[in-house]
């Protein structure tokens, strides 16, 4: 059965007709090289496309967006730019018939437009999509109703039976009419599915929601239902409230347990999979370490020796001496040593981590990984790893499942999240990046307040709330006043600048000094020290900064964290942060700049 029909009276193209056909502005064949043929030369061969007034060559582009489409294909986009007016189409799109008579419109054709809707048209939309058209559209000026060459491609399908979605069958009704999705509670101004023996409407994507699914934010499995009832809703996801009145996803062990339809499949939140039919597996995490006898353990991390529990080392800050899951200093902290190697040291919560967890950035469970098998990271690194949400260079544990690799400090994260420089708890309630209050950077992985929009990205989030200054003999604090009026102004002990008052900092409130987070932590800070690992082929030495301050060979400046990378393979030279490390050029300087 042929649901689009081409009313186009030219015949199918081929490459002698004018649907593609090569262009060359110069007929002499004197042997010369003109300028058309040298672009050619450098483009490819042009062509010339029926619809379009100038010529276009082969095109492909990984993240390109055509302008007949909204398709958004996984090997790119292969087809035909034009470099005078800067359309790109897919090869599909470019190939499209001039006129069509589409199911979804059947009254009049539809005329291929080329240089968008005219000025005249309402609706901008496809009108079964809801996407924004681009400049090839299908277009009846009529009735002012307009197909991308998509949805013209794909028409849906006039009428539905699937009983998982509805007892009866559901109909299109292509039209711009408002509605509420009855599946998820959505509202939208086009083309629903309508049972009307039963007064339900519903979007076509909803009309697929599995029926049974596990989302990672929830221990026990979930099912859906057309009718949640009366009662205060709110989201396990996104943390909003919900009308009981629609469709949603509910838990039948916990009675009070409910997410959004569009929450509960998101990618982030759910691993993909109809558990319908399907038996309930048993999850089973094995235990971190074997109790051997009163303060002695076996960690799965350090099999071959016993760890013995230890007290914390009063008055004793060596920056050396570094937890091997979270590689923070030990300081006063309870801990595990063991009972052969000098080195090996883990925090008492650091050996309680779980082997697998939960976690809200992935819809899988994350796995626990010691540090001795960190074989290589992006891009081209060897035995270190930069934390997915924090971007942090890392080398200690780390919990990993397909392509998220979390430092403990960001695994550990769970919510509600409560962060002491705020008074209500946080969330992770979206993908959508904001910008930190704290910081003031823009992060992809951030945590909200549902009471008063706060947002804290993940880097603010773990920060270690206390650390040591070699300068002071007091413990210095996370302060956050930028929701202060304050007087003065405060300088950074350690670069001497001006500090920003709306970003967060480190003081003494005793002592008085005020240090930026980057001057006392550094890039380096989570990677052990005297540890080599590799960047680009070349190895490098984590090592503490002198009090001199050598000079970093890419930027010029003299380092200022606590930490500093030194090059092992050539000459000794010394890269102060990340974004140097990541340089390619060497700055040419005749002497340190302070």
């Amino acid at each position: 059965m042929v649901l689009v029909e081409e009313l186009s009276d030219v015949s199918s193209p081929t490459n002698e007709a004018n649907q593609a056909y090569s262009y060359d502005d110069d007929d002499d064949d004197d042997g010369s090289l003109t300028p058309s043929m040298v672009f050619d030369q450098i483009m490819g061969t042009s062509l010339m496309l029926p619809f379009h007034e100038h010529p276009v060559y082969n095109h492909y582009s990984s993240t390109g967006q055509c302008d007949g489409c909204p398709e958004l294909r996984e090997n790119g986009l292969h087809g035909y730019n034009c470099n005078t007016c800067g359309l790109t189409v897919h090869k599909e799109c470019a190939e499209s018939s001039p006129e069509i008579n589409h199911p979804s419109h059947q009254r009049h054709p539809l005329m291929l437009l080329t240089h968008g809707l005219p000025q005249e048209a309402e609706d901008d939309k496809c009108r079964l999509c809801g996407e924004k058209v681009g400049k090839l559209v299908y277009h009846c000026s009529i009735c002012d109703f307009s197909l991308d060459l998509f949805c013209a491609r794909n028409p849906l399908s006039l009428v539905v039976y699937f009983r998982k979605g509805h007892e009866h069958t559901l109909t299109l009704m292509p039209r711009l009419i408002r509605f509420t999705c009855n599946a998820c509670g959505l509202e939208s101004d086009r083309s629903p599915y309508i049972c009307a023996q039963c007064d339900f409407m519903i979007h076509e994507d909803c009309i697929y929601l599995p029926r049974v699914i596990s989302i990672i934010r929830h221990e026990h499995r979930i099912s859906r239902t057309y009718f949640l009832g009366s009662g205060d809703w709110k989201c396990g996801v996104c943390r909003r409230r919900m009308d009981g009145r629609y469709g949603a996803y509910s838990c039948s062990i916990c009675p009070d347990y409910a997410v959004h339809s569009r929450c509960a499949t998101r990618r982030d939140v759910w691993d993909g999979l109809e558990l319908e039919d399907e038996p309930e597996d048993i999850e089973e995490c094995e235990e971190p370490f074997r109790v051997v006898s009163d303060g002695v353990i076996n960690h799965f991390s350090h099999r071959e020796h016993d760890l013995r529990l230890e007290d914390g080392l009063t008055n004793r800050h060596d920056e050396n001496i570094r937890c091997r899951a979270c590689v923070r200093p030990v300081y006063a902290n309870t801990f595990y040593s063991c009972m052969q190697c000098d080195d090996f040291i883990l925090h008492e919560t650091c050996a309680n981590l779980p082997r697998k967890k939960r976690h809200v950035l992935h819809n899988h469970q994350l796995t626990l990984y010691p540090d001795d098998n960190i074989v290589m990271d992006f891009p081209m690194l060897r035995g270190v790893f930069l934390c997915t949400a924090c971007r942090r260079l890392c080398s200690g544990f780390r919990y990993e499942c397909c392509n998220i690799k979390l430092d403990v400090r960001c695994g550990s994260i769970s919510e509600p999240f409560f962060y002491e420089c705020h008074p209500h708890p946080l969330f992770q309630t979206s993908l959508d990046s904001k910008v930190c209050e704290t910081c003031k950077e823009e992060s992809d992985y951030v945590l909200t307040c549902m009471d008063c929009d706060y947002v804290l990205d993940f880097e603010c989030a773990t920060l270690p709330p206390t650390v040591r200054y070699k300068y002071d003999r007091h413990p210095l604090k996370l302060c956050y006043d930028g929701d202060k009026d304050m007087a003065g102004s405060y300088w950074c002990e350690i670069c001497e600048k001006e500090m920003d008052q709306n970003i967060i900092f480190y003081t003494c409130e005793s002592s008085g000094p005020t240090i930026h987070i980057e001057c006392v932590l550094g890039d380096f800070r989570y990677v052990k020290p005297r540890l080599h690992f590799e960047f680009n082929k070349k190895k490098w030495e984590v090592a503490l900064n002198g009090i001199n301050r050598p000079g970093c060979y890419k930027c010029g400046f003299r380092c200022k964290g606590p930490f500093v990378a030194v090059s092992v393979d050539y000459d000794i030279s010394y890269v102060c942060s990340l974004l140097c490390l990541w340089k390619g050029e060497t700055l040419v300087y005749g002497s340190i700049r302070d």
